[in-house]
């Protein structure tokens, strides 16, 4: 029997923009205190977003329970609905990155596992309907302990499973088939019983073939990416592994693309401890390398987790996590050509008053009808592990525009290397409209810990010319913008430090 939950409830700031402009969002679907993390996007024909997630608590003190959750938000961030599936005396959750596919028919599959109380799990395969709303699940019958970490649609009409599985003392990577309705029809295991070796996605090649990415284990400890493809029945077409001599600890995250090729995101390591370089490398459909990009400073465990074409200018879109000061852990987002030339990487990062030193990453990046992206991931708790009571981990969603902003023109602010998302309240202006000739009075609440740079004030117009721009002290709370020698129109002010911007808002001329 599967009890299926319907909930709304929301922690943290929701602020609907105009489709063209960002929001941030940080959701608790099933209550303060308890941890969900967001693991799959999707933008639906009719601009509603469907995201898969994940969410725990404790039934009693012995036993922890789980759901898998879909929720539906609108174009502005709203929530559509939310429904959970929870299985009676099992945990139950989705593969870590996009396993969540839509059908023709409109109905919602996510794959993941269900896992009893005496730890045995089984992959799991469930259903929504084409509203979001809890339909049903199914496990595949094949061996226990498997931890499925993406599902697929197949070429037909059934789905694609790939993870690892415990052997005896081993862990091999496994791939899966099931038919439409979740019933198992062949099943693979791959790699080797001297290191531990795992698969972390897969995707549709041409001719009814499939390309995987994990990591395979080449020493104690060290991994490095591994690249396959498979035929139809999962034999084993070519494969290979693209490491260094360090310890490659980024598992290999893969899109398909229009030209039958695939790119996959990981993170390249540089010797120096566990920093890396996200990493992007296109690979053809014999198994060779075309390129091979690393972008950013190297961080302490800095990979990309997600990537995706966008059509139809053949760019990509990454999403991940790097760590630029241990303990402190920020999403990322990169676009690039489809040469993998670095357009633009942003950090993104929260703070507000419920949690001043959140943290989180993403799984998911999807493009968006608008031309911007939606990420989702987790937003994490106090790092100092003083989280205030009934808080916990969250869901994690961002939307940016075509540039990767949450306002409109912070590409025109120089120096800016990382935005803190959810400060929009942070920034008031009045009068607004404000008549040519004028002046408007600008305040500015922002938490302490953010006052300890100076700040400046950057003027934007709407066809995307920094106006001007004015230095204020950290400890200001309001400040005088003279406005007199502009034109009538839309304008965008921003607030920022050296290298971060903060909060920003519309600002009309008349």
């Amino acid at each position: 029997m599967v009890r299926a939950g319907f909930v709304l409830a929301l922690h943290g700031s929701i602020c609907s923009h105009a489709v063209a402009q960002g929001f941030h969002l940080r959701l608790d679907t099933i209550g303060p205190g308890w941890a969900q993390t967001g693991r799959a996007i999707l933008e639906m024909d009719n601009g509603d977003f469907a995201i898969s997630s994940n969410g725990a608590w404790i039934h009693d003190s012995l036993y922890w329970s789980s759901t898998t959750s879909l929720i539906i938000l609108n174009s502005a961030g709203g929530y559509v609905s939310v429904s959970n599936i929870d299985v009676p005396d099992k945990l139950t959750y989705n593969g870590r990155s996009r396993s969540m596919v839509q059908l023709s028919d409109g109905r919602f599959v996510i794959g993941g596992n269900a896992v009893d109380t005496s730890l045995v799990g089984l992959p799991a395969l469930y259903w929504f309907d084409v509203y979001g709303h809890a339909l049903s699940y199914a496990e595949i019958a094949t061996l226990t302990q498997y931890i499925v970490r993406q599902m697929n649609k197949a070429h037909d009409d059934g789905f694609m499973l790939v993870g690892d599985v415990r052997v005896g003392p081993d862990i091999q990577a496994f791939l899966l088939k099931t038919d439409s309705a979740g019933q198992l029809e062949w099943s693979q295991l791959f790699g080797t019983t001297t290191y531990d070796d795992y698969f972390w996605s897969i995707e549709r090649a041409p001719d009814g073939t499939y390309y995987i990415g994990g990591v395979k284990g080449v020493g104690n400890n060290s991994w490095d990416p591994w690249l396959l493809r498979v035929d139809s029945l999962g034999n084993e077409i070519w494969s290979f592994t693209n490491g260094t001599p360090f310890d490659d600890l980024g598992q290999a995250h893969l899109v398909t693309l229009p030209d039958g090729n695939f790119v996959y995101g990981s993170g390249e390591p540089t010797g120096n401890s566990t920093d890396q370089r996200p990493q992007l490398v296109k690979v053809d459909t014999a198994g060779t390398i075309l390129w091979s990009k690393t972008y950013d400073v190297a961080t302490h465990g800095a990979t990309i987790l997600g990537v995706k074409d966008v059509q139809p200018s053949g760019d990509l879109i990454a999403c991940g996590t790097s760590v630029p000061i241990t303990p402190y852990i920020d999403g990322f987002l990169l676009r690039t050509n489809s040469q993998g030339d670095s357009l633009w990487l942003r950090h993104y990062w929260y703070t507000d008053s419920i949690m001043n030193d959140g943290t989180g990453l993403f799984y998911d990046v999807t493009p968006t009808n608008d031309g911007g992206f939606v990420a989702v991931g987790a937003a994490y708790g106090s790092v100092s592990g003083n989280n205030p009571p009934g808080l916990s981990q969250d869901v994690w969603v961002l939307k940016v525009d075509s540039l990767g902003c949450v306002e409109p023109g912070c590409d025109l602010v120089t120096g800016i290397t990382a935005q803190v998302t959810n400060l929009k309240d942070a920034l008031r202006v009045w009068p607004n409209p404000v008549a040519g000739g004028c002046s408007v009075t600008v305040e500015i609440a922002l938490p302490e810990g953010l006052r300890k740079r100076a700040l400046r004030l950057s003027l934007i117009s709407a066809d995307g010319r920094l106006v001007m721009e004015e230095p204020i002290p950290a400890s200001a709370s309001s400040s005088s913008f003279p406005i007199s020698a502009l034109p009538a129109g839309l304008y965008f002010l921003h607030l920022s430090t050296p290298d971060t911007w903060l909060s920003g808002t519309k600002l009309v001329v008349e």
